[in-house]
């Protein structure tokens, strides 16, 4: 009985996951990797059958493989989720009107998110 509640409860978490991800696809301000890796993470300990569809993604898939299997980010992503992330970063601090103390917290996690990216390997 409780393995069925977990397994639904990843199921639940993984389809939630998954809709984020794709909605990031077209809104700029909300991320699409990391959702996409959280629904790979629960469809994986919920059900293959979307776990293997989400590896089979034409777009997603090789992402998702790449770091299920050696924890890698390419190159590329690197650069383009750096570049979003810092005009992002940059137009909210800019435009906005906020305390100081949030602006430092921005640039602090944001700084702590890109050590992360770019610290992971690029190439097997």
């Amino acid at each position: 009985m409780q393995t069925q509640l977990y397994r639904s409860i990843y199921m639940l978490t993984g389809l939630l996951a998954c809709l984020c991800g794709i909605v990031g696809i077209v809104l700029p301000l909300v991320p699409t990797t990391p959702f996409l890796l959280l629904s790979a993470f629960c469809f994986s300990k919920s059900s293959n059958a979307l776990h293997q569809w989400l590896l089979s993604q034409p777009a997603l898939g090789r992402v998702i493989n790449d770091w299920e299997q050696s924890g890698m980010i390419a190159l590329k992503t690197k650069v383009v989720a750096s570049a979003c992330m810092m005009a992002m970063v940059a137009a909210a601090l800019l435009i906005g009107e906020y305390a100081y103390w949030m602006m430092t917290l921005v640039l602090t996690i944001s700084i702590l998110v890109l050590t992360f990216i770019w610290s992971r390997p690029s190439q097997v």
